[in-house]
């Protein structure tokens, strides 16, 4: 148990590097982004717009294929032929990415016409649609290297296509001009030289293979979880989407600004949570403490994110005073609270929805996702005329929040674990007071505020004590994690402490 925990800190880490990076790349943008000498306010929406579009592009496009990549993989029956698994799911990916780009690229116009209400941007929509394909495929071999515990090449690859897609990003802008076509444009070169790069790993771990039967049962579990899948990409862009309908592209813009702020939470610590436990925790099926590993995890990450939650929402004004080049975004201030606190429901869910992937009633996960993309839509069109951004991100933390109660019900009936409720409620009630209590400290003088700001975040630990949160076992951990790295002078020695952990099962 303790091995298991240690090994997911560590890949955890490893991940979270990667995914750092992907957030300072986008944080190192968003100057150039607000800045009027390059787009308008208007033109930053219509990114926000684009980026979501992406997102809805490559989940079609994946078709749920990583999901069943990882539940087959590691199933016991087609263990000895993983490399045939997934050439099979690879070289689907393919065919499924170049379909998708021979039917959509001769509707660019029409999307743009969609989606951004003028025609005259369908050069950019169709570099979206090839930068959202090969993604796709990107996906696959990111999965592979997952499943082999492949952190280290998985972070180095995407750093590499981060630092490129940077570079290239700020070519096309500040050299050659190219406005929001050189956005896309990196992103389709920086994607494109992962793939080739991958290429000789690619091939090594593929074995040309078809089983018609094997083909058809990881698309039967597939496709719920395919559905599943673009309803929650939908319920993710639901908001900027009603935005653009029902307000305005200045709307959009804002609330794009303060969802790529919150968004850091998501993808830095849900994300590589995610990632490193992911397989781990289909790869524990059936082992004897399972219960108790969701359990922790559950816990655990809800701990270190609501921290995270806590700190951004805090110091949201100060962040957005420093990263916009325009003060006409400094609004967007007021909903970063919800947003961020949205994200803590987003973890809940990922972690509890996996009793349904135990017992593979992906079907009801494809219900209860298609439910809540309706219920965001309604509660969007429902609060956005009466408050504009706010009533957004108000509809989209109320769509969260229902989003996990309704998965964590249907998991607990389908495989009980036993979730240490009284704490996690606790917890985010805490957190969530600490968090909004940034709306009115803002009002203060920078000195002032920035004093009590710090008080408040680093007093939530100890707040969770008074309510006996911790467990002896878990303070005596604590305390044994602060004395050893603590110490400058064993930094080296701890760092190599972790080369060696294994997950034994």
């Amino acid at each position: 148990m303790l091995k298991s925990i240690r090994i997911s800190l560590k890949d955890t880490f490893i991940y979270g590097l990667g995914n750092i990076a992907i957030k300072i790349v986008g944080l190192v943008l968003i100057p150039l982004f607000t800045n009027r000498k390059y787009f308008s306010i208007d033109d930053f929406g219509i990114i926000g717009m684009l980026d979501v579009s992406a997102l809805v592009l490559t989940a079609s496009m994946a078709s749920a294929l990583p999901q069943s990549l990882t539940r087959w993989f590691w199933d016991k029956e087609y263990k000895g032929n993983q490399k045939g698994i997934f050439f099979m799911s690879f070289a689907t990916q393919l065919v499924v990415s170049f379909i998708f780009c021979i039917l959509l690229i001769p509707l660019s116009g029409t999307f743009s016409e969609l989606i951004l209400k003028k025609p005259d941007w369908s050069h950019v929509v169709t570099l979206v649609i090839l930068a959202s394909a090969i993604q796709a495929i990107n996906n696959i071999t990111n999965t592979l290297m997952r499943l082999q515990s492949r952190s280290v090449l998985y972070t180095i690859t995407n750093l590499f296509k981060l630092a490129l897609v940077l570079s290239l990003t700020l070519y096309f802008i500040l050299a050659r001009k190219m406005g929001l076509e050189g956005i896309y444009l990196a992103q389709v070169i920086g994607n494109a030289s992962v793939v080739l790069i991958l290429l000789g790993y690619t091939i090594k771990n593929s074995k040309i293979f078809f089983d018609k039967n094997i083909f058809f049962s990881m698309n039967s579990y597939g496709f719920p979880l395919f559905l599943a899948n673009i309803s929650a990409v939908s319920l993710n862009v639901i908001d900027r989407y009603s935005l653009n309908s029902l307000a305005f592209l200045k709307s959009v813009a804002l609330y794009t600004l303060a969802f790529k702020i919150t968004s850091v939470l998501k993808l830095v610590i849900v994300d590589s949570m995610k990632l490193a436990l992911g397989p781990m925790m289909l790869k524990r099926i059936g082992s004897p403490d399972i219960k108790r590993f969701y359990t922790k995890v559950l816990l655990y990450s809800s701990y270190v994110l609501m921290f995270a939650i806590i700190g951004i929402s805090l110091f949201s004004f100060e962040i957005i005073k420093v990263i916009a080049k325009s003060n006409q975004y400094w609004e967007a201030v007021v909903i970063i609270p919800f947003l961020a606190l949205s994200v803590v429901f987003v973890n809940m869910k990922d972690v509890t929805v996996y009793g349904l992937h135990v017992v593979k009633k992906t079907r009801i996960i494809g219900i209860i996702v298609v439910f809540s993309t309706l219920l965001g839509l309604g509660l969007n069109f429902l609060l956005i005329p009466l408050w504009d951004i706010t009533g957004a991100a108000i509809a989209t933390l109320l769509t969260q929040f229902i989003f996990f109660l309704v998965c964590y019900y249907y998991s607990q009936k389908a495989f009980f674990v036993p979730y240490e409720v009284r704490k996690i409620f606790v917890l985010v009630l805490t957190g969530a007071i600490l968090s909004f209590s940034c709306l009115f400290l803002n009002k203060l003088g920078l000195f002032q505020r920035l004093i009590l700001k710090s008080l408040f975040l680093f007093s939530f630990p100890f707040i969770l004590y008074l309510f006996r949160f911790y467990e002896p076992i878990e303070l005596q951990s604590i305390r044994g994690f602060i004395s050893k790295w603590s110490k400058i002078k064993n930094l080296k020695s701890n760092l190599s402490s972790l080369k060696g952990i294994t997950d034994d099962l």
